[in-house]
This record gives structure tokens, C-alpha cells and sequence, in this order.
């Protein structure tokens, strides 16, 4: 991704997309994912990307959600958006993730339930509506069929860039 110049639309906003299953924290493939998707939110940043749209997933969302707090330490302007499939959801993760999701959302500019009740194709909604806010994708993804294959494709239909991790 490159800055952009006098002729292109800045970006404006960035989803993200990725399995749920990480590689183990204390590896070298964990810490190479960190540092790649760090770079990529930083090049987003450049380029004119403000708003960085996550799911809250368990695995890439939360580490995703995460590396914006982070990034926003340094710039004030960025906004994190959590677009949650329904309310309640994240109860069931583990202890540990469960207040991950807490913490940001209370960090983030906006939190938006897209149902009040869980509902087959929820998830498919939420990968839709990530899709539909942004101007690129950054994206983990190791293996389809997934949902995150499922919200690569989307983007490829929207016909929008996908950065992958």
C-alpha cells in the first residue's frame, strides 16, 4: 500500500479479518504476525485510513483491536469500531479474551451490535458489514473454507485491496 497521491482517494477506513486459531504466543510465527500486521496498520495510517473496523473475535480480531489501541497511543486521530455480530457476544470466550473484549470496548469511538440475539448467519452478516465500511482489508488468512476466506471474497467482490498477513 502506498501513500496516496493527489489523484486517489485517500483511505478512509480498514476491516480486518482472520482466523481465530493463532500461532502459540511465545513463537516466532506469532511475533512475525504482530510485527507484519503492526506494519500494515501503520501503512493504512499513512496512506489516510482513520477508522480500523474489527469483529471481536477471539484469535486475529481481539489481537487486531489490540494493535489499533496501541497505534492510537501515538496517534490520537485513529478510531477504533467494533462491529459485533449481536449482543452478548464474547460471553462464552475464555476469561482472558472476555476481557480483552471488555477493555476495548470501552477504548473504542463506536460499538455496533448488529442484532440483539445470536442467529445462524449472524457471523456472515457481521464479515458483510465489515466489508461494506472499508476501503481496504487486512487479513490472516491460513485455510478455507473459513469465514475468513468467506470476508476475503466479499472484499475481492466489492473490488477493494486485500493486505494479507
Amino acid at each position: 500500500m502506498e501513500a496516496p497521491s493527489s489523484n486517489r482517494t485517500p483511505l478512509r477506513s480498514v476491516c480486518f479479518t482472520g482466523h481465530r486459531e493463532l500461532p502459540p504466543r511465545t513463537t516466532a510465527a506469532y511475533r512475525q504476525l504482530v510485527k507484519d500486521t503492526e506494519a500494515a496498520i501503520r501503512r493504512a495510517f499513512a496512506a489516510g485510513a482513520r477508522r480500523f473496523c474489527c469483529g471481536g473475535a477471539e484469535g486475529f480480531d481481539l489481537l487486531c483491536g489490540k494493535l489499533v489501541l496501541l497505534e492510537k497511543e501515538r496517534h490520537l486521530d485513529i478510531q477504533l469500531v467494533l462491529l459485533l455480530p449481536y449482543t452478548g457476544f464474547g460471553e462464552r470466550f475464555s476469561a482472558q479474551d472476555r476481557a480483552e473484549l471488555e477493555r476495548q470496548k470501552k477504548a473504542a469511538e463506536e460499538v455496533v451490535f448488529l442484532s440483539t440475539h445470536y442467529f445462524p448467519g449472524c457471523m456472515a452478516l457481521r464479515n458483510r458489514q465489515l466489508v461494506a465500511e472499508a476501503d481496504v482489508c487486512i487479513a490472516h488468512l491460513t485455510r478455507a473454507p473459513s469465514g475468513t476466506a468467506q470476508t476475503v471474497g466479499f472484499a475481492k467482490e466489492k473490488g477493494i485491496e486485500v493486505i494479507y498477513v
